[in-house]
């Protein structure tokens, strides 16, 4: 098996890594942790963990480079023998996605296929190789290279969960950012409420109850369409008011409370229940589009989509005090809140006034101690 950098901005020039223990270096400038060791000959460097999650504390980094070890040891010596051109007509064969999704990836997965030669093993191709491919399309539309890098990752996953490879050629390479700002929609809670009763109230319609059910547990509970598809009655426990969640993606499991504003929802919804099972889904509508879509045209409210009331619940949650850490853990997120502060935070007028009330003159009973004094 062939190993190699996987990534393009690992390159170890004078003073950029710091040792930061056996087969680990530590870059000096992110913070982040990189597995560097030699296995079977081969140099291995790579990135732990992910783009988005990046491994920057040491506890994190060593069991992550075990583990990368681990995985290396356990490639299957056979598999490891096939070719780019088999492993891309197994995937093809298993990708999990409908028609039209699969006819654009299979597309660029035939122009990957035609980049190497057709004998060429999947453990053989290098990085550098990915970035010359990916060059092709450096003239396009943003969304087109990201499609692309997409296909391509996705391969080379499933190539590593059948022990093919340990190590993605296309790990580190990072998306094309848009040129174009894109403007999140973000309702507010008086908007929220209305397209929810404006939902709910459709007549002649067979799912508007259960798609306004949907709607208003996305916005009070903060979760995404993929964790409340997902979501059986068996994962709900009113006595402990928590809820377990799976992210599917990534199979991550976390939990949320059962907040105030979502119990009584839950609650009548379970008292509705016929025939109950613990292994029901608990929404029978998977996607609110045409439902929402109508709300928002009768409201004429800007074209919400299903994702704008998860913006709403962090958005909303931020204005109140929840610390950023706290939301976090109920997104499911493991980067201490990072992404939350990053993406989500905006200071409103009235959150500024109200943090303003904050700073007022100590009282006469309270102790000021000047700085660079000892208290006593």
């Amino acid at each position: 098996m062939k190993t190699q950098r996987n990534s393009p901005d690992t390159t170890e020039s004078k003073g950029k890594f710091s040792r930061a223990g056996a087969g680990l270096k530590r870059h000096n400038a992110s913070g982040r942790y990189y597995a560097r060791f030699m296995f079977k000959g081969k140099r291995v460097m790579q990135a732990l963990g992910t783009d988005k999650y990046p491994c920057t504390t040491l506890p994190d980094a060593k069991r992550l480079l075990r583990d990368l070890q681990s995985d290396l040891e356990r490639t299957d010596v056979v598999a490891s023998k096939k070719t780019l051109k088999a492993i891309i007509a197994e995937y093809k064969a298993v990708m999990p996605f409908s028609e039209s999704t699969k006819e654009y990836k299979t597309l660029y997965l035939d122009q990957l296929g035609k980049e190497f030669p057709a004998g060429t093993k999947v453990a053989d191709i290098k990085t550098s190789q990915m970035l010359k491919f990916l060059s092709k399309y450096e003239g396009k539309a943003a969304a087109t290279k990201n499609h692309v890098i997409t296909v391509c990752r996705d391969l080379f996953r499933y190539a590593i969960s059948d022990r093919v490879i340990a190590v993605s050629p296309i790990e580190g390479i990072k998306y094309k950012r848009s040129k174009t700002t894109v403007k999140r929609l973000i309702p507010s809670w008086a908007e929220f409420e209305a397209i929810v009763q404006s939902v709910r109230t459709v007549v002649f319609s067979d799912t508007s109850k259960q798609s306004a059910d949907l709607i208003e547990f996305m916005g009070k509970a903060g979760l995404g369409q993929g964790e409340c598809a997902g979501l059986r009655w068996q994962d709900i426990n009113f006595e402990t008011s928590k809820i377990v969640i799976v992210r599917q993606k990534t199979g991550h499991e976390f939990s949320v409370p059962i907040f105030d504003t979502v119990r009584p929802l839950l609650e009548r919804m379970n008292a509705e229940r016929e025939n109950p099972s613990p292994t029901d889904p608990v929404f029978k509508v998977k996607d609110p589009k045409k439902g929402l879509d109508s709300a928002c045209k009768r409201l004429n409210l800007p074209k919400y989509s299903a994702r704008a009331f998860r913006r709403m619940f962090i958005t909303r949650c931020l204005e109140l005090g929840i610390d950023a850490q706290t939301i976090a853990s109920w997104q499911g997120h493991r980067d201490g809140g990072q992404l939350i502060l990053k993406v989500y935070a905006r200071v409103t007028d009235s959150h500024t006034r109200r943090m303003a009330s904050l700073m007022v003159a100590p009282n006469a009973s309270e102790k000021v101690i000047p700085i660079g004094v000892a208290a006593a």
